[in-house]
């Protein structure tokens, strides 16, 4: 029997970050937090991609607005240079009407650094239009200007929060250190505004803040960001009551291992089931839509597929299949790999890749950065 879900909203959404009630609340998480940003301890939330980091740093932020906080969210994933990182501030800053004061105080300095930038306020409405490009400013202008508007911050509020999102990207930036060093110098000397990082790549953040060497040196707490548990899998199954549709508890406690506990792909798949008007929900139903979204994706994993070498192929195919002990003497011949430091080797290239992720290969066991992607390995090489 089916159900016609024309005219009833989905309860469920993924690929964005999600609020209300499509939003798995982590109250105890959320209240650990406060209790250190409150008192300017900064925090580094640490956590695979696609676990829900941004969504619950979005909700988190607004909890703070609430209480009289400026907050400020700042999406860095896709940086590769200094230019990079100034155009997010300044798309994060531009987005919140109320701190058009503050930023209009920055392009008037920055005026003086190049005359080919100007700014004009609507003082109705609070709303900026001004002609520039980034492109104009020579690096050491641009550092500069990363230093003054990150100096601005302070000026946004009594109390500020910022996040900076996938923060370790300012890491991966070919600078001798300078942006961490910014960064510290900055976080030290605003005393008003706490940081509330979110990263996903565990080695390089024990990196910037367990070595001596590095700017960031001890300078946040690390929180590490939970695996949502039984509560979030009961909180599928209400949501899916509210549109009709019984739901076993064993396939969602089945999904959820399939795709790693990513929250995204657990409401990506539940949408699905939704949409594709499934009257109720068991193992069969989600293998059947988890392998239709594999395949919906097929040409984006071949193609990461193709770009890399034999060996590396292997050994994803290894990765996918075996959950543990993958340094075994058989499983080496049967995919074709010749030594255990040769798979050692392969697994390390693919972390720096960002394919597989760092967590589990020294207990015998790795995790795919994109556990669908694993997903989709296992359906073309079944066995």
């Amino acid at each position: 029997m089916s159900i016609n879900y024309l005219t009833v909203e989905n309860p469920f959404k993924y690929g964005n970050p999600v609020e209300g009630d499509y939003y798995f609340p982590l109250p105890s998480l959320a209240f650990t937090i406060k209790q250190f940003l409150e008192n300017r301890i900064h925090i580094v939330l640490m956590g695979p991609r696609r676990f829900g980091k941004t969504s619950f740093s979005l909700n988190l932020l607004e909890e703070f607005e609430k209480n009289g906080y400026s907050g400020l969210y700042i999406d860095i994933f896709n940086i590769t240079s200094h230019r990079d990182f100034l155009q997010q501030l300044v798309r994060a800053i531009r987005s919140k009407r109320s701190f058009a004061t503050a930023l209009k105080s920055w392009f008037e300095k920055l005026k003086r650094i190049t005359p080919k930038i100007s700014v004009d306020f609507d003082h109705w409405t609070g709303n900026s239009s001004f002609g520039f490009s980034l492109t104009y400013l020579s690096d050491e202008d641009t550092q500069a200007a990363i230093q003054d508007l990150l100096e601005s911050l302070s000026n946004l509020g009594s109390k500020v929060i910022v996040v900076l999102d996938e923060f370790q990207k300012i890491s991966e930036i070919d600078d001798k250190g300078w942006l961490e060093a910014t960064l510290r110098t900055h976080i030290q000397t605003l005393k008003n505004v706490s940081f509330l990082f979110t990263g996903s790549r565990k080695s390089l953040i024990y990196d910037m803040l367990n070595n001596p060497s590095r700017p960031l040196y001890r300078s946040c707490q690390i929180i590490e960001f939970p695996t949502f548990g039984i509560k979030f899998t009961d909180w599928i199954i209400k949501r899916f009551s509210t549109v009709g549709i019984e739901c076993e508890k064993i396939a969602i406690e089945h999904l959820r291992e399939l795709v790693q506990n990513t929250s995204n792909y657990v409401q990506m798949v539940c949408f699905q089931l939704v949409s594709q008007a499934y009257s109720s929900v068991g193992i069969k139903e989600v293998e059947e839509v988890l392998e239709m979204v594999a395949r919906q994706n097929a040409y984006a994993y071949q193609t990461i597929l193709n770009s890399l070498t034999l060996a590396q192929q292997r050994v994803l195919r290894l990765a996918a299949n075996e959950k543990q002990s993958i340094f075994q003497k058989d499983l080496l011949i049967k995919y074709e790999i010749k030594t255990a430091p040769a798979l050692h080797s392969t697994i390390k290239a693919l972390k720096t890749k960002g394919i597989l992720d760092e967590e589990g290969s020294a207990k015998g066991s790795v995790l795919f950065d994109d556990p669908l992607f694993a997903f989709w390995l296992r359906l073309c090489f079944k066995e």
